[in-house]
């Protein structure tokens, strides 16, 4: 699969990481690809560097790994690029760093993070996932066998989008729970309840069900 990953930081860079690994065709990105050169070398043969647009373009699945504010402007640059794809949201909003835009979601316990992604980008399928794990366990829990592996929630409205990253994620070594749709991710929020917590699938299946 060629995978664009919007934002090469500390998620997008190690999930890109992983997925290059995986046997996956990645393009990292920035709004400085000229940066990227030495994580396209340790991605080896499998990466490339792109702008932002490049990357939306060249994913048949795309990830968005950036600051929660900067959601609609780079909608506004790659959002026609995206049509008819799989959008992983990782983003979670943070007033300190994203202001009002942040601050507005944090205070409304009736609106999920995940909707301005989905109102900015309508015409793909987003699913919210890795946005409840700290980048070093992203980094170093990946490809572990089965039977020691760490879970991941996600959510999404469309069926076909969840498996398909139900099974990246499994292809990198980590377990999945499906929490629902959108409207269903609260439990995947900035200090809710899969929030930086390092579970086993029966232990996160236990808390969702408590």
């Amino acid at each position: 699969m060629n995978i664009g990953i919007i934002g090469s930081g500390h998620i997008g860079g190690n999930f890109g990481l992983h997925l290059a690994k995986a046997g996956h065709q990645v393009m990292f990105s920035s709004r400085h690809p000229e940066q990227l050169a030495d994580l396209v070398r340790q991605a080896g043969s499998n990466a490339q560097a792109g702008t932002i647009a490049q990357a939306a373009d060249f994913g048949s699945l795309v990830v968005l790994s950036i600051p929660y504010g900067k959601i609609p402007e780079v909608a506004e640059q790659v959002g026609t690029f995206v049509h008819g794809k799989t959008l992983i949201d990782t983003c979670n909003p943070y007033p300190q760093r994203d202001g009002e835009i942040a601050e507005r979601v944090r205070q409304n316990p009736d609106l999920r993070e995940t909707q301005l992604t989905v109102d900015s980008f309508p015409m793909a399928s987003v699913v919210k996932a890795l946005n409840t794990i700290y980048f070093v366990n992203l980094r170093d829990y990946a490809f572990r066998p089965e039977g020691s592996r760490y879970a991941l929630p996600i959510a999404g409205n469309r069926e076909t989008a969840k498996k398909e990253v139900t099974d990246l994620l499994h292809e990198i070594g980590f377990d999945v729970l499906d929490v629902g749709s959108i409207a269903d991710s609260k439990v995947m929020e900035v200090d809710q309840l899969f929030y930086n917590k390092p579970m086993s699938l029966q232990e996160m299946q236990k808390a969702a069900d408590s």
